[in-house]
């Protein structure tokens, strides 16, 4: 390899490639042009857009609240079945009144299929939140290392600069 490094592959997943979203991502482009920028609809359609990738990689783990009513017996019941059952899973306690909200973490419904060596429940999929924010690093990199203009700020999918872009890099 080019820096010298080996690699023994020990397990991986192969995907086909294909645009995915394509068809997804046009229908929320084409709906927020519809409407003008600051319309409830123009702001939604951009969201759905631009957050798409987020669902795949987001974390397996929420925050879940409960809450019991302790100045009765089976509020009382309750709560000491719920610190047996979630135990260490628990973050907090408070107090308010007669009432203790719990505080505590959750780990998402996810099932192992060992016939096909996948995980089923929540469509996480790193490998494509992984790929798309990949892709944006790679054309913003344009961007951030051109020696032709002076680059003032940039995020996932915008540029400021102090000149002009070339026009076949300016879309509609």
């Amino acid at each position: 390899m080019k820096f010298g490094y080996q690699f023994e592959i020990l397990k991986g997943y192969q995907f086909d490639k294909g645009n995915l979203f394509k068809d997804y991502v046009i229908k929320m482009y084409d709906l927020r042009q519809e409407y003008p920028k600051g319309n409830a609809m123009n702001l939604i359609a951009k969201l759905l857009m631009n957050s798409l990738y987020g669902k795949f990689g987001m974390k397996l783990t929420s925050t879940e609240l409960a809450i019991y009513d302790i100045s009765t017996d089976e509020g009382k019941d309750s709560l000491r079945d719920h610190i047996d059952l979630f135990k260490e899973s628990i973050e907090d306690f408070i107090k308010i009144d007669n009432h203790l909200l719990i505080i505590r973490n959750s780990v998402l419904s996810i099932n192992y299929n060992e016939k096909e060596d996948m995980y089923h429940g929540q469509d996480i999929n790193i490998a494509i939140a992984s790929a798309i924010t990949a892709g944006a690093r790679i054309n913003m990199s344009y961007f951030k290392n051109n020696l032709n203009f002076n680059l003032y700020y940039s995020d996932t999918d915008s540029a400021v600069v102090d000149q002009p872009l070339p026009i076949e890099m300016v879309g509609n």
